[in-house]
């Protein structure tokens, strides 16, 4: 049996992507183990028969600091000592700079999944030539880089000129089954939806005005905001904007649910919004297209291997005038709205479903012995 060791904070998208791999990969051929802070550890990860994933705790944080790294690397050298796994595949920054250095000391073949690269939250021109510097510097490693995304597998290679025999490709998806769970809370009967904790990388200040501006034209219109849960940094900023506007009887802010009632909620809304400023293949925009959404998303990274623009929806730049205007073309012509809904689901079935895409992650694990 193949044993692979994932080195991860498994929170939002992260926890999201190992959860789906750990339900659906062969579980005759590979033994999965996660190695995480016991603080993060919110989801409950879990095959198809019910057997939850077998974890070990290290302190592993998203902050730098160089003392409590140093510590977790060895904490995580000495589980692999134990473990003595056939790949490591570790997940995002911080993950994949102590999970390639244990790789490369062990010897042991790894792999590292960035989940969209640190350096596009950077806020400044320094921080991201910093940040983008660090991914260069520990590319030097031996470990392959596996993005999630074709955007994410272009820019490793065009962006951080990565040597192409270092780069594989898996793109993020979901299970084809969903299970529904109705939401108790009384929900407004016109209404587009958005996912994402209110914060920088989610842009969700551009989300509100867009809705400001949409309202003028489409004035019974309502937004759902659904996931501002764990981590949310924007939250205080966001809701000052909606009273701001005066916007507080039309935006519904949900906090963190279980993902059954999350998705009855988006498959009742009448289409799906994205303002984000960067992602790796975020997971509720392929939820968004499996449940047969038209979608009006920023031309990111992400966005634009789940949208092409005017077939499942836009494709729009950072201007709340120009969103709000596609969102308008879309609620106000039904024949335009059924056309992307039908659009959304087939680009699911052919691309970002896990029932057919695992067995190329499988693939892909076997030839890193």
């Amino acid at each position: 049996m193949t044993k692979i060791v994932h080195i991860a904070r498994p929170v939002a998208g992260v926890g999201i992507y190992i959860n789906l791999l750990y339900k659906y990969i062969d579980h005759i051929t590979f033994n999965n183990i996660l190695l995480c802070n016991e603080k993060d550890q919110i989801i409950d990860i879990k095959s198809l028969t019910n057997k939850s994933i077998k974890t070990y705790h290290v302190n592993l944080k998203r902050e730098i600091n160089i003392i409590n790294d140093y510590k977790c690397l060895i904490d995580i050298i000495k589980h692999l000592k134990k473990i003595k796994p056939n790949v490591i595949h570790c997940h995002s920054a911080k993950a994949g700079i102590l999970g390639r250095i244990a790789g490369a000391y062990l010897g042991i073949p790894t792999l590292y999944t960035p989940h969209a690269y640190s350096y596009l939250s950077a806020t400044t021109k320094k921080k991201q030539k910093k940040f983008k510097r660090i991914e260069q510097l520990f590319n030097l490693f031996p470990a392959k880089t596996l993005a999630c995304s074709t955007s994410e597998y272009n820019r490793t290679i065009n962006d951080l000129k990565f040597n192409a025999k270092k780069a594989l490709l898996w793109n993020n998806a979901i299970e084809n089954n969903f299970n529904l769970q109705a939401f108790e809370d009384k929900l407004p009967s016109n209404f587009i939806c958005s996912i994402g904790r209110p914060s920088y990388q989610k842009n969700t200040q551009l989300l509100i005005h867009s809705f400001f501006e949409l309202k003028k034209r489409i004035p019974n219109i309502h937004l759902v905001i659904l996931g501002a849960g764990h981590f949310s940094p924007e939250l205080e900023a966001v809701n000052y904007l909606i009273q701001k506007l005066n916007l507080n009887e039309s935006i519904t802010i949900i906090p963190w649910l279980e993902r059954a009632k999350t998705l009855y909620i988006l498959k009742l809304a009448k289409l799906y919004i994205s303002t984000s400023r960067y992602e790796g293949l975020p997971y509720a925009v392929i939820e968004a297209i499996a449940l047969s959404k038209a979608c009006v998303v920023t031309n990111v990274d992400g966005h634009k291997d789940l949208i092409e623009d005017k077939v499942n929806g836009f494709l729009v730049n950072e201007n709340p005038l120009e969103i709000s205007k596609k969102i308008v073309e879309i609620l106000l012509n039904n024949n335009l709205r059924e056309s992307m809904e039908n659009a959304s689901k087939k680009i699911y079935e052919q691309k970002f479903n896990i029932n057919k895409n695992i067995s190329l992650l499988e693939k892909i694990y076997l030839q890193q012995l």
